[in-house]
Protein backbone atom coordinates (compact mmCIF):
# COMPACT_ATOMS: atom_id res chain seq x y z
CA UNK A 1 0.00 0.00 0.00
CA UNK A 2 2.88 2.10 0.48
CA UNK A 3 4.34 1.66 -3.12
CA UNK A 4 0.71 2.84 -4.54
CA UNK A 5 0.65 5.93 -2.29
CA UNK A 6 4.09 6.39 -3.05
CA UNK A 7 3.13 6.76 -7.18
CA UNK A 8 -0.53 7.26 -6.96
CA UNK A 9 -0.40 10.36 -9.73
CA UNK A 10 1.51 8.19 -11.49
CA UNK A 11 -0.73 5.71 -11.60
CA UNK A 12 -3.90 7.62 -11.61
CA UNK A 13 -2.42 9.59 -14.93
CA UNK A 14 -1.22 6.52 -16.67
CA UNK A 15 -4.68 5.06 -15.93
CA UNK A 16 -6.40 7.84 -17.01
CA UNK A 17 -4.10 8.14 -20.51
CA UNK A 18 -5.20 4.52 -21.16
CA UNK A 19 -8.79 5.41 -21.06
CA UNK A 20 -8.77 8.33 -23.11
CA UNK A 21 -6.15 6.30 -26.19
CA UNK A 22 -8.75 3.17 -25.60
CA UNK A 23 -12.04 6.00 -26.10
CA UNK A 24 -9.91 7.74 -28.87
CA UNK A 25 -8.94 4.56 -30.85
CA UNK A 26 -12.96 3.15 -30.90
CA UNK A 27 -13.97 6.75 -32.30
CA UNK A 28 -11.15 6.59 -34.83
CA UNK A 29 -11.40 2.80 -35.44
CA UNK A 30 -13.36 2.45 -38.99
CA UNK A 31 -17.01 0.58 -39.01
CA UNK A 32 -17.27 -2.41 -40.99
CA UNK A 33 -20.10 -4.87 -41.51
CA UNK A 34 -20.03 -8.33 -40.42
CA UNK A 35 -22.16 -10.29 -42.93
CA UNK A 36 -23.43 -14.13 -42.68
CA UNK A 37 -24.83 -17.01 -45.56
CA UNK A 38 -25.81 -19.71 -44.49
CA UNK A 39 -26.21 -22.96 -47.57
CA UNK A 40 -28.95 -25.56 -46.81
CA UNK A 41 -27.43 -29.17 -48.23
CA UNK A 42 -30.74 -30.66 -49.55
CA UNK A 43 -31.19 -34.06 -50.95
CA UNK A 44 -32.87 -34.56 -54.57
CA UNK A 45 -33.21 -37.41 -56.86
CA UNK A 46 -33.02 -40.37 -54.34
CA UNK A 47 -32.04 -43.35 -55.01
CA UNK A 48 -33.96 -46.66 -54.51
CA UNK A 49 -32.46 -49.55 -52.71
CA UNK A 50 -32.72 -52.55 -51.06
CA UNK A 51 -31.78 -51.15 -47.62
CA UNK A 52 -34.19 -47.95 -47.99
CA UNK A 53 -34.51 -48.26 -44.15
CA UNK A 54 -31.19 -47.25 -43.65
CA UNK A 55 -31.67 -44.43 -46.18
CA UNK A 56 -31.64 -41.60 -43.95
CA UNK A 57 -28.73 -42.31 -42.30
CA UNK A 58 -26.93 -42.93 -45.56
CA UNK A 59 -28.37 -39.48 -46.83
CA UNK A 60 -26.78 -37.52 -43.61
CA UNK A 61 -23.59 -38.98 -43.97
CA UNK A 62 -23.28 -37.88 -47.55
CA UNK A 63 -24.58 -34.60 -47.00
CA UNK A 64 -21.90 -34.53 -44.57
CA UNK A 65 -18.95 -35.53 -46.86
CA UNK A 66 -20.43 -33.00 -49.49
CA UNK A 67 -20.69 -29.82 -47.02
CA UNK A 68 -17.09 -30.58 -46.28
CA UNK A 69 -16.54 -29.88 -50.54
CA UNK A 70 -18.56 -26.62 -50.42
CA UNK A 71 -16.75 -25.80 -47.13
CA UNK A 72 -13.25 -26.14 -48.72
CA UNK A 73 -13.97 -23.49 -51.56
CA UNK A 74 -13.64 -21.42 -48.99
CA UNK A 75 -10.14 -22.53 -48.64
CA UNK A 76 -9.58 -22.68 -52.31
CA UNK A 77 -8.11 -19.28 -53.78
CA UNK A 78 -9.14 -19.66 -57.52
CA UNK A 79 -12.95 -19.94 -56.23
CA UNK A 80 -12.43 -17.07 -53.83
CA UNK A 81 -11.16 -14.71 -56.91
CA UNK A 82 -13.88 -16.11 -58.98
CA UNK A 83 -16.49 -14.79 -56.51
CA UNK A 84 -14.51 -11.38 -56.53
CA UNK A 85 -14.35 -11.50 -60.25
CA UNK A 86 -18.12 -11.73 -60.26
CA UNK A 87 -19.15 -9.47 -57.72
CA UNK A 88 -17.06 -7.27 -59.67
CA UNK A 89 -14.66 -6.21 -56.93
CA UNK A 90 -11.15 -6.00 -56.81
CA UNK A 91 -9.72 -8.20 -53.78
CA UNK A 92 -6.60 -5.85 -53.14
CA UNK A 93 -4.47 -9.04 -51.62
CA UNK A 94 -0.69 -9.02 -51.39
CA UNK A 95 -0.56 -12.73 -50.47
CA UNK A 96 -2.37 -16.16 -50.45
CA UNK A 97 -3.42 -15.77 -46.52
CA UNK A 98 -4.91 -12.69 -46.79
CA UNK A 99 -7.46 -13.65 -49.16
CA UNK A 100 -8.14 -17.13 -47.39
CA UNK A 101 -8.50 -15.45 -43.99
CA UNK A 102 -10.85 -13.19 -44.97
CA UNK A 103 -13.52 -16.17 -44.84
CA UNK A 104 -14.48 -18.05 -41.55
CA UNK A 105 -16.46 -21.92 -42.86
CA UNK A 106 -18.77 -23.30 -40.19
CA UNK A 107 -20.87 -26.31 -40.59
CA UNK A 108 -23.69 -26.20 -37.58
CA UNK A 109 -24.59 -29.88 -38.80
CA UNK A 110 -24.48 -31.84 -41.65
CA UNK A 111 -27.13 -29.76 -43.92
CA UNK A 112 -26.01 -26.34 -42.79
CA UNK A 113 -23.14 -24.51 -43.45
CA UNK A 114 -22.63 -20.63 -42.43
CA UNK A 115 -19.85 -18.19 -44.13
CA UNK A 116 -19.27 -14.94 -42.29
CA UNK A 117 -16.61 -12.01 -42.97
CA UNK A 118 -16.85 -8.73 -43.33
CA UNK A 119 -16.44 -5.53 -45.27
CA UNK A 120 -15.65 -2.03 -44.49
CA UNK A 121 -18.33 -1.33 -47.01
CA UNK A 122 -22.30 -2.08 -46.73
CA UNK A 123 -22.39 -2.29 -51.02
CA UNK A 124 -18.93 -4.35 -51.29
CA UNK A 125 -20.50 -6.51 -48.98
CA UNK A 126 -23.91 -7.19 -50.03
CA UNK A 127 -22.09 -7.83 -53.71
CA UNK A 128 -20.04 -10.26 -52.42
CA UNK A 129 -22.35 -11.75 -50.83
CA UNK A 130 -24.25 -12.16 -53.93
CA UNK A 131 -21.26 -13.49 -56.07
CA UNK A 132 -20.84 -16.21 -53.45
CA UNK A 133 -24.35 -17.75 -53.53
CA UNK A 134 -24.11 -17.69 -57.40
CA UNK A 135 -21.04 -19.48 -57.56
CA UNK A 136 -20.88 -22.26 -54.46
CA UNK A 137 -25.26 -23.05 -55.81
CA UNK A 138 -23.63 -23.19 -59.54
CA UNK A 139 -20.64 -25.38 -58.63
CA UNK A 140 -22.58 -27.38 -56.08
CA UNK A 141 -25.02 -27.98 -58.98
CA UNK A 142 -22.00 -29.36 -61.54
CA UNK A 143 -19.85 -31.17 -58.83
CA UNK A 144 -22.00 -33.67 -57.47
CA UNK A 145 -23.99 -34.94 -60.64
CA UNK A 146 -24.43 -38.59 -61.20
CA UNK A 147 -23.86 -40.86 -64.45
CA UNK A 148 -27.22 -39.67 -65.79
CA UNK A 149 -26.22 -36.11 -65.24
CA UNK A 150 -28.94 -35.75 -62.06
CA UNK A 151 -27.89 -33.91 -59.35
CA UNK A 152 -27.67 -35.65 -55.84
CA UNK A 153 -27.47 -32.80 -53.54
CA UNK A 154 -29.42 -29.26 -54.95
CA UNK A 155 -27.37 -26.06 -52.08
CA UNK A 156 -29.68 -23.19 -51.55
CA UNK A 157 -28.33 -20.35 -50.01
CA UNK A 158 -30.21 -18.22 -47.74
CA UNK A 159 -30.36 -14.09 -47.92
CA UNK A 160 -27.62 -12.66 -46.55
CA UNK A 161 -27.32 -10.71 -43.26
CA UNK A 162 -25.15 -7.67 -43.55
CA UNK A 163 -24.72 -6.17 -39.69
CA UNK A 164 -23.15 -2.86 -39.06
CA UNK A 165 -20.57 -3.49 -36.63
CA UNK A 166 -19.15 -0.23 -34.37
CA UNK A 167 -16.82 0.08 -31.74
CA UNK A 168 -18.11 -0.81 -28.34
CA UNK A 169 -16.90 2.72 -26.17
CA UNK A 170 -17.99 1.82 -22.98
CA UNK A 171 -16.08 -1.38 -23.44
CA UNK A 172 -13.05 -0.18 -24.66
CA UNK A 173 -12.91 2.31 -22.10
CA UNK A 174 -13.64 -0.31 -19.60
CA UNK A 175 -10.40 -2.37 -21.08
CA UNK A 176 -8.37 0.68 -21.28
CA UNK A 177 -9.41 1.67 -17.31
CA UNK A 178 -8.24 -2.23 -16.40
CA UNK A 179 -5.10 -2.40 -18.55
CA UNK A 180 -3.94 0.99 -16.97
CA UNK A 181 -4.20 0.25 -13.97
CA UNK A 182 -2.67 -2.78 -13.99
CA UNK A 183 0.47 -1.95 -15.83
CA UNK A 184 0.78 1.28 -14.22
CA UNK A 185 0.52 -1.31 -11.06
CA UNK A 186 3.14 -3.03 -12.26
CA UNK A 187 5.59 -0.52 -13.10
CA UNK A 188 5.06 1.18 -10.08
CA UNK A 189 6.36 -1.81 -8.07
CA UNK A 190 9.31 -2.44 -10.37
CA UNK A 191 10.44 1.43 -10.16
CA UNK A 192 10.18 0.51 -6.16
CA UNK A 193 11.68 -2.72 -6.72
CA UNK A 194 14.63 -1.59 -8.52
CA UNK A 195 15.05 1.22 -5.99
CA UNK A 196 15.14 -0.92 -3.14
CA UNK A 197 17.56 -2.91 -4.36
CA UNK A 198 20.43 0.05 -5.82
CA UNK A 199 19.73 1.40 -2.66
CA UNK A 200 21.45 -2.07 -0.88
CA UNK A 201 24.34 -2.37 -3.53
CA UNK A 202 25.00 1.27 -2.59
CA UNK A 203 25.51 0.43 1.32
Amino acid sequence: MDIVKKYRWFIVIATLVAVGASIVFSYIKPVYYDTSISFAINRVNKQETQDYQFDGYYAIQASDLFSQTVMSWFMTPSVLLEMYELAGIDPQISTIEELTSRFKAKKFSPQNIVIRYKERDQKTAENIAQAIITTVEEMAAESNQTSDHKSLFMVVGSKPVVVEKKPVIWLNGVIGLASGLVISLVISYFIAYWQINSRREDT
